[in-house]
């Protein structure tokens, strides 16, 4: 017997014309971050841009349910399903594990995929200093919600991503903003750790395209490089004097390097 599932109004941002590229944000942002992409690449490609669940103009997630990556991909599935030839998938942090979450379902052709320091913790089960550090950051995060603190863990969560005082550098808006994403991204990091690990992934017969900032956490490096290894068809990218929020700090590069490497 299936459990319905709350109905969500979903958002979507979307230029250009050709072969398809979905962009997945990560936690605590949306489809804007992907803005300066889209204006490159838009002469080329058809880009696809939504706001997942709780970001941007999709609705949040009502707490009387349990949360789920399925959740996300019943928004997904129907902008991309059924296209000639597939769709070139790109997805930052916690967007790249729903671009896993995408590739492990089948049910969507996919060409490629593009993960920014995807957040798929699950994999440095063999990376004992590097899993000890994201389960530290992320139970800090949970204890400070769960006592009320939203702004003690807002400003955790956004220092450690960027770095020490970004928090107090921004303005109020940009905290509201943190401070609506915070319950959704509590669900995030449940969903996370419950993802299965790369066994199922194996078999994956297109390009699976690793990005990663040398000066991001330690864990989302090693999760970017662990995957490149275990799985036979993916590679990575490190750019220099990037972290964690490359897609807006270094677009330009990045454009660049989608330009080069998606194939029209």
């Amino acid at each position: 017997m299936s459990i319905a599932r709350p109905i969500l109004r979903s958002a979507v941002l979307a230029a250009g014309f050709g072969t398809t590229v979905l962009l997945l944000h990560g936690s605590a942002s949306s489809s804007a971050m992907w803005t300066p992409v889209i204006n490159t690449l838009k002469a080329r490609f058809r880009l696809i841009a939504p706001d997942l669940i709780g970001y941007g103009r999709t609705d949040s997630w009502p707490d009387e349910y349990v949360f789920g990556l399925d959740d996300e991909l019943r928004l997904i599935e129907p902008l991309v399903e059924h296209l000639p030839g597939g769709v070139h998938v790109v997805a930052h942090s916690y967007g790249g594990v729903v671009a896993l979450a995408l590739a492990r379902a089948g049910r969507v052709g996919i060409r490629s995929l593009t993960l920014i320091e995807p957040v798929a913790f699950d994999v440095l089960r063999g990376d004992p200093q590097a899993r000890s550090e994201f389960e530290a950051f992320s139970s800090d995060f949970a204890d400070r919600m769960a006592s009320g603190d939203v702004d003690g863990a807002t400003r955790h969560f956004v220092d450690y991503w960027s770095s020490a005082g970004t928090w107090e550098a921004m303005d109020e808006g940009s905290r509201a903003l943190m401070r609506r994403a915070a319950g959704k991204i509590v669900h995030e990091f449940n969903a996370v750790f419950a993802d299965p690990d790369l066994g199922t992934l194996r078999t994956l017969p297109y390009p699976v395209r690793l990005i990663a900032g040398d000066k991001s956490p330690l864990p989302v490096r090693r999760i970017a490089a662990l995957i490149a290894e275990r799985l036979p068809n993916a590679s990575l990218q490190v750019i220099a004097g990037a972290n964690h929020l490359l897609p807006s700090t270094h677009h330009r590069v990045l454009s660049a390097w989608l330009l080069e490497k998606l194939e029209v």
